[in-house]
Parts: C-alpha cells; sequence; structure tokens
C-alpha cells in the first residue's frame, strides 16, 4: 500500500510537466483573483501581470521539451511571484498605503522600529503604534495580535541592514525587500544542488508557485526556508558544518525548524563516529545548532521573560489567557467542527498531542540517521515530524500547509537523488528526458 501510494505521489508531484501545471496554474489563478481585477493595483497593472504571468507560464511549458528548462522557470517565476511583488512595493512607496501587505510583515517593521527605539517588541501593545489603523483590526474584539509578536526576533533582527540601506536611498522601508533576497538566496541553493534538472525544478516550482506561500504580500516563511535550503546544499556536498549552521540560522528564524535538530546532530555524531570528522569540526557543527539561536533569543528573553514566552510560545499553544484563536486545517480546527470543543477560544492541550505524534516519527528516525546520515534522511525525518506537530497544533494555516508540502517535495527528492534507480524512473516520465532519447 506505502508502495503504490508513493507510486501515485511519484507521478503527480515529480514529473516537472506535472508540478508546472499545478503549481504554475494555481499561482496564475491566484494572480488573477488578486491582481486581475485591477481592485488593489489598478487595471492596466493587474492586465499586464496576468498577461506577463500567463506568456511566461506558457514559454516555460513549452521548454519543458526543449533546452534551458530552469532558465524558463525563472523567468516563469520572476513574472508570476517577482514583478506582483515589485509592484506592491512600488505602489506602496508611492502612495504610502501598506496595499495586500501581510499583518505579520507589517507588524515586524513595528517591531524593529520599536527596537531601534529602545523598546522591548515583546509583550507591547501595538494598539499604540501605527497597527492599530490596519485595515483588519479596525473591527471588535480587538485581535490578539495586536499585544503579541509572535515570531522569533531574528526576523525583526535581519531587517535592520535593510531599513539602514533604503534609509541611505531615500525610500521606505519594505520587509519585502529581506524576503526577496531570501528568496534570491534558496533560488541559487536549489539551483546548486547536486541533483538532475529535474528534481531541481520540481523543488524551485514548489517552493515559488505556490501561491499559498503569499511570498507578494510579505509572509515570512521564505527566511527559514532558505536556511533550510541552504543546510540541505551544504550537507549535500560534504559540508557538515555549515550545514549545521544553516539550520542553526533555520531554528532561530522559525520555531518550525526545531524537528531538524535532533536529527543533524545525530547525523552529525555518526558522521563523527565513523571517523569523517574530526573532534574540532565535530564541536564547530554542534555549536552552529545553538549559537545563531543563543545570540538572538537570549537578550530578548533576559529582557522580558514572560512577555517573550508569553507572545512566541503562549499565545500559540494556548496556555496564555489572549491566545489565538483556533483555525486553519489541522486536527484542532477537526475536533472544533465534531464539537469536541466549545469554541474557537477554548483550552485544549495542543502540545501533548503535538508531542504524542511528532516524537515517535522522531524518535523512530533517529536509528535510521546513525545508519544513514544522508541530506535525504535528514530531511525525511525533520519533515515528517514537523508534518506531525503542525497537524496538532492551534492553528494551521494555508502558508504553514505551503511550507510543509514543500519539505515533503524537498525531501522526497533528496532521496530521488540518492537513488540512481528512481531517478531513472523519474527521467523515463519526464517529457524533456524522452525528447532528448529521440
Amino acid at each position: 500500500m506505502i508502495a503504490a501510494v508513493g507510486a501515485v505521489v511519484n507521478r503527480l508531484l515529480y514529473p516537472p510537466s506535472h508540478v508546472l501545471l499545478l503549481f504554475g496554474g494555481a499561482t496564475l489563478a491566484s494572480n488573477l483573483v488578486w491582481y486581475g481585477s485591477g481592485l488593489f493595483i489598478g487595471r492596466l497593472p493587474g492586465i499586464a501581470l496576468m498577461l506577463a504571468g500567463l506568456v511566461t507560464g506558457m514559454t516555460a511549458l513549452v521548454l519543458l521539451r526543449r533546452r534551458h528548462q530552469l532558465a524558463g522557470l525563472a523567468v516563469f517565476i520572476l513574472a508570476a511571484v517577482g514583478l506582483p511583488a515589485i509592484a506592491l512595493m512600488t505602489l506602496r512607496w508611492r502612495t504610502g498605503a501598506p496595499i495586500l501587505l501581510h499583518d505579520g510583515a507589517y507588524q515586524t517593521e513595528q517591531a524593529m522600529q520599536l527596537l531601534l527605539s529602545g523598546r522591548d517588541p515583546y509583550g507591547m501593545d501595538y494598539t499604540q503604534t501605527s497597527m492599530a489603523h490596519w485595515h483588519w483590526y479596525v473591527n471588535l474584539p480587538l485581535d490578539p495580535a495586536l499585544f503579541h509578536y509572535v515570531y522569533n526576533p531574528l526576523t525583526f533582527l535581519a531587517a535592520i541592514p535593510f531599513d539602514m540601506l533604503t534609509n541611505l536611498a531615500q525610500v521606505p522601508f519594505d520587509f519585502r525587500l529581506v524576503l526577496l533576497v531570501a528568496a534570491v538566496l534558496a533560488a541559487l541553493g536549489l539551483t546548486a544542488l547536486p541533483w538532475g534538472w529535474e528534481l531541481r525544478y520540481v523543488a524551485l516550482a514548489a517552493l515559488f508557485l505556490d501561491p499559498f506561500f503569499y511570498l507578494p504580500q510579505g509572509r515570512n516563511d521564505m527566511l527559514f526556508l532558505a536556511a533550510v535550503i541552504g543546510g540541505t546544499l551544504a550537507w549535500s556536498r560534504n559540508r557538515p558544518v555549515a550545514a549545521t549552521w544553516s539550520f542553526g540560522i533555520a531554528l532561530a528564524f522559525k520555531q518550525f525548524s526545531l524537528f531538524f535538530i535532533a536529527p543533524l546532530a545525530v547525523a552529525l555524531l555518526a558522521t563523527r563516529h565513523r571517523g569523517r570528522l574530526s573532534t574540532r569540526s565535530t564541536l564547530l557543527a554542534l555549536g552552529g545548532l545553538l549559537v545563531p539561536v543563543a545570540v538572538t533569543v537570549l537578550p530578548f528573553l533576559l529582557w522580558n521573560p514572560v512577555a517573550y514566552w508569553t507572545d512566541t510560545v503562549g499565545v500559540v499553544t494556548g496556555t496564555a489567557p489572549d491566545s489565538f484563536p483556533i483555525r486553519g486545517f489541522g486536527i484542532a480546527e477537526l475536533m472544533l467542527v465534531l464539537h469536541l470543543l466549545p469554541g474557537p477560544n477554548a483550552y485544549f492541550p495542543f502540545g501533548l498531542l503535538q508531542a504524542a505524534i511528532a516524537l515517535p516519527i522522531l524518535a523512530g528516525g533517529l536509528p535510521r540517521l546513525w545508519r544513514e546520515s544522508s541530506a535525504a534522511s535528514i530531511l525525511a525525518v525533520g519533515a515528517w515530524s514537523t508534518v506531525g506537530a503542525l497537524l496538532a497544533s492551534r492553528y494551521l494555516n494555508d502558508s504553514h500547509l505551503a511550507m510543509l508540502v514543500f519539505l515533503l517535495i524537498l525531501a522526497g527528492a533528496a532521496k530521488r537523488a540518492e537513488q540512481p534507480e528512481a531517478a531513472g524512473r523519474l527521467d523515463s516520465s519526464s517529457p524533456a528526458s524522452s525528447a532528448a532519447a529521440a
């Protein structure tokens, strides 16, 4: 049964033509909703964006049967994702209105400004900032997000250099600048992976053409995913020290990366056990798993422990008085629909449920990592543990689903890259490979 399911997933997702049609079509449909009507950015810019996406998407599909497949995909991504982001940023620079900017991105800008003025972004009442006028928060009751900043400190710390550059250029700062740089780094990392072009193509399409990442609108998942990709690239090229530091940075960006740390540590110790890593390199690598978090988190944890814990843990686990309500696509929402919980603000020990699902997955995968310390094994154990934890979390939104799908696709692509027979089956199913063989 598992083999049959795997074969179906392989045929549905890993041939480049299928993933391009699936994610590319979804992105074009999403762009039609957000930009095609001209409601947000104007009719002519909206039509121009739609035409650019459609033409480049068709070109990318045609190039799948010829050469320059990755170049065709890159142009499509630039037109369908990059241009909308640039258009929205330009609109904001011209009008001052943060149209279609995600509230988390806007709050990150506010958190950065609070820190630069000497105030703690955690435990802050954001109704005292311009967030109070945010169009999503004008109704009562006030959203809990107005009183908590849920992201790790590196999210706004990484924005400070870009704020300095925009000040020098005398243009307003937009957090999407940080995300676009992270997106470029992620794309370069995926392109540099020692895989066949088909697998790199699938990973690129899954990351950039899934509309639920909402990159043009400023969702920040790209920050930690770029670091995960960097770690995958480094481990694939036998650079474990660089890999652990990259995954450590991913954890400093996003708590979701926690489930990659134990697999990495086991793989690292297994590599050391086989005599492939010196003691000095092992210590440097283990430090990479801890130092980025320690350097960025500890100052704020010491500044105000209660505020930091409440903002980053309490409100998302339901243990704080004004926690985020249950919502999304996970087990918590299902329990709400089935009336197993009295309402979206009800308390339930989802942390215990997360541990009951994720920890057995993690424990079952660690022995495998001791035997086979490959990038594919690290990604598989980390990704599936993350899936288990987030499915049982208090809320699981659409960008979380997109992130989980990408991590699983990345893990699957890494496995196929390490198994020549799987890559051969993929190559034979690819239109471009068939054309080349002819």
